[in-house]
């Protein structure tokens, strides 16, 4: 049976340049009013660009996230499901179809370079094979180190402190300089490994083994938050502050929780749609809250542990400072592309697990709604 297409309705549009209706499933077509050429051609290219895009297996609609949509539309993702209670949320981001997997790639590979790789190429090329000078090259290091990674978080700033909210967390509203949890997380990072380069690389004689402590602060920095919020979340308590859409005197969600939906909302453009389908998707479905504590026990523990582990293996004196500084390096970047490329599949089996309890639970097959296009 031809799946039904699932399209943008024009109803509040039509009254209002600034509104539109949610996604509805819409089989069959409907003839829509071309007030312009120029509307009529895009909606030319857009319908072409949608029927190529339904053979695809997964499809999203690549319209969902977008400002533009989000401007139009007339009602929010809460108030679409709690209307249709018998669909599985969907998450209006993917990495299958577009640009964003190509970018998100190239910038990850990018960073990695910048910020593991490189540091270990110049001190083992020019100190310890060269004879240069420790000073000299970790000066060097220090002006270069996460550039990339520094600009980044600028335009991640930029971007939340916009007047308009697209970005934002939910329930933020007239205040620009109230950013997400992870944002705090990244202001936390940045500064702690700024002090440590600074402080091991100011004297002439620099101190290696504090030079060699940025990749377990990193693993410090991100995997205390994700621990400690997912003990909340286990333990039920309120949160004492606002962490990114959770308000103060709400439920706490699992660590990773936060994590996805501010890097995918704010660096991954989705906005505050992804912020609401990720959240609509939560209250909807165990599997979906279950594998978010899952994860965010199997990210954060290990992460803490190999971070004590780098830390002991940096600070005893027993280890020589050019092995130190290779495995304080080393070790934690390894470890987060070795659980990055385990999570992958886990996740995977466990969004198929959810999708076919819901469809046995509801009588529904999620993959003729709303998981073709993403609603925001």
């Amino acid at each position: 049976m031809e799946r039904p297409r699932v399209t943008f309705t024009q109803e509040s549009h039509d009254k209002s340049e600034d509104a539109a209706s949610l996604p509805t499933l819409d089989g069959q077509g409907s003839s829509r009013d071309r007030r312009s050429s120029d509307k009529g051609r895009r909606r030319s290219k857009e319908s072409k660009r949608g029927a190529e895009e339904d053979d695809a297996p997964a499809y999203y609609d690549s319209r969902a996230s977008t400002q533009f949509e989000y401007r139009r539309r007339a009602t929010t993702l809460r108030e679409y499901y709690a209307a249709n209670p018998d669909l599985l949320p969907q998450l209006p981001f993917t990495l299958r179809h577009g640009w964003r997997r190509t970018k998100i790639g190239l910038m990850a590979l990018a960073i990695l370079f910048d910020t593991c790789i490189v540091p270990i190429i110049l001190y083992y090329a020019m100190t310890v094979a060269s004879g240069v000078k420790g000073w000299i090259t970790f000066a060097v290091m220090s002006s270069l180190w996460g550039g990339l990674t520094y600009v980044e978080f600028a335009a991640r700033s930029f971007r939340l402190i916009k007047p308009e909210r697209f970005y934002r967390p939910i329930g933020i509203k007239d205040n620009r300089w109230t950013f997400d949890s992870t944002h705090y997380v990244f202001i936390v990072a940045i500064t702690a490994v700024t002090a440590l380069l600074i402080v091991g690389s100011a004297p002439h004689d620099p101190f290696v083994r504090v030079l060699a402590m940025p990749g377990p602060a990193l693993l410090y920095c991100f995997a205390i938050p994700i621990f400690l919020e997912t003990i909340w979340y286990m333990k039920d308590w309120k949160a004492p502050f606002r962490i990114s859409s959770t308000g103060k005197g709400e439920a706490v969600r699992p660590g990773v929780y936060y994590i996805i939906e501010d890097i995918i909302a704010v660096d991954g453009n989705a906005g505050r749609p992804f912020r609401e389908g990720i959240d609509a998707r939560y209250e909807a479905s165990l599997r979906f809250r279950l594998l978010m504590r899952n994860i965010s026990l199997f990210w954060s523990i290990p992460a803490l542990i190999v971070a004590i582990v780098c830390t002991a293996l940096v600070c005893v004196h027993e280890v020589k400072k050019e092995v130190a500084y290779g495995l304080g390096w080393g070790i934690p970047f390894a470890f987060a592309t070795i659980w990055g490329l385990a999570t992958t599949p886990i996740v995977q089996r466990e969004l198929d697990k959810e999708e076919r309890e819901w469809e046995i639970e509801h009588g529904k097959d999620t993959a003729s709604g709303p998981k073709e296009a993403a609603m925001a």
